[in-house]
């Protein structure tokens, strides 16, 4: 490990850090010894040399200092063995329904800029930030002592690296492994593209919401719009759903969405086609062709506080045209995946869509993101995935 060294606090308001947080900004930092190097660990005391945290710190990120612990303990190996350890523990009622899990959560699991994603016999590994990029040998090597998976897979590729100064790297650890794994979900089967695939592979933090279709999904025609490789899909047509039609943009996710239907025996019930979300919805919403159920799960309209207004407008239209593409009494399953979004603003979108479309809804059931993302109440950004199954009517 690196050696440590020391960084204080600025005096008065400008230096105090929120209570739990680990992140501390560059603006509360007092003019640091030219001798830290990005990416070296710090101890944090504030203007008064009381301690305050150990972490990294990473001069070209506005989050200058993300720490691993607000105890005046050792950060090394025995300590990340630890954390891992721990935040695996947590996940282990969840190996009763699935093989596939988020193993850490990065700042949830005090193991800021890292993701660990569980697929199977693979272990998908993401360093995010510069802190952790240093250390990454270390965390391999600790991932591989408490998962005890076959195969490690780096997927360091971000737009957070370009932040911290750093390049995407991509690449196996150890053996090489066959860059996809069959995964389960209760009864549903997928085949993750962990290599090609988007962020690690597929969307875990949606397990929950995909499972509950089973209550609404039996006999239904579905709409499955940002389909990628069928989560929503293929989950509504092993419930029963009569007929499922997933739309998204491209071709080699529509191709692995097949294969997981075809794996599921559902694909004579299932069709994927390639189309813009708004151009397909415009269509139908033309044609006067309903849907029992639509599902929304679109990337995030929302990349900063800045855009929240023209993200609220995109969010909003796309609701109003599925809204009016919904049999009445159908189900709309609608979601944003930006923490920029509070569910106050995405609430009040929904219901400014209702009234532009006509519409009454019902909420049959509010969505969170899966229990192996966890949400720490201290750390607000750990909150990003919320959605609702709202009942349409009118």
């Amino acid at each position: 490990m690196m050696k440590e060294k020391n960084i204080r606090l600025r005096t008065g308001k400008k230096g105090v850090v929120k209570p739990a947080h680990p992140w501390i900004f560059k603006t509360q930092l007092l003019k640091t010894d030219p001798a830290i190097r990005p990416g070296d660990i710090v101890s944090v005391t504030d203007d008064k040399g009381k301690f305050v945290g150990r972490g990294y710190y990473n001069p070209k990120s506005e989050i200058a200092i993300r720490l691993f612990t607000f105890t005046d303990e050792p950060v090394n190996k025995d300590f990340f063995r630890r954390k891992i350890a721990e935040a695996v523990e947590k996940r282990k009622s969840l190996l009763s329904v699935t093989n596939a899990y988020r193993a850490v959560f990065s700042e949830a699991d005090a193991l800021p800029g890292l993701i660990v994603d569980v697929y199977n016999d693979t272990a998908v590994m993401q360093a995010l930030t510069l802190g952790m990029e240093k250390i990454k040998p270390d965390i391999a090597d600790m991932i591989d002592e408490v998962i005890k998976p076959k195969y490690i897979y780096e997927k360091s590729a971000s737009p957070f690296r370009k932040l911290e100064g750093i390049k995407d790297v991509t690449g196996w650890w150890g053996d090489e492994g066959p860059g996809r794994a069959e995964i389960h979900e209760g009864r549903v089967k997928f085949i993750v593209d962990i290599v090609s695939g988007h962020k690690t592979g597929f969307y875990l933090d949606q397990r929950k919401s995909r499972m509950a279709l089973g209550n609404v999904a039996g006999g239904k025609k579905v709409l499955d719009l940002f389909s990628y490789t069928g989560g929503f899909s293929v989950s509504a047509a092993v419930y029963g759903a009569g007929h499922v039609t997933g739309a998204d943009i491209k071709e080699e996710w529509l191709g692995l969405a097949r294969e997981n239907a075809a794996l599921n025996g559902v694909g004579e019930r299932t069709e994927f086609i390639k189309a813009d979300a708004f151009a397909m919805l415009k269509k139908i919403n033309d044609s006067g062709e309903k849907f029992d159920i639509i599902i929304l799960d679109p990337p995030s309209f929302l990349k900063t506080r800045q855009s929240l207004i023209a993200a609220s407008k995109g969010y909003r239209q796309l609701n109003v045209l599925a809204m009016r593409a919904i049999a009445d009494g159908g189900v709309l399953a609608t979601f944003s995946c930006s923490h920029n979004m509070p569910n106050e603003l995405f609430s009040k979108t929904l219901k400014e869509a209702a009234a532009q479309s006509n519409k009454k809804f019902t909420i049959l059931k509010r969505c969170h993101q899966a229990e192996d993302h966890p949400i720490v109440r201290a750390i607000p950004e750990t909150e990003y995935l919320k959605g609702y199954f709202l009942k349409i009517s009118g």
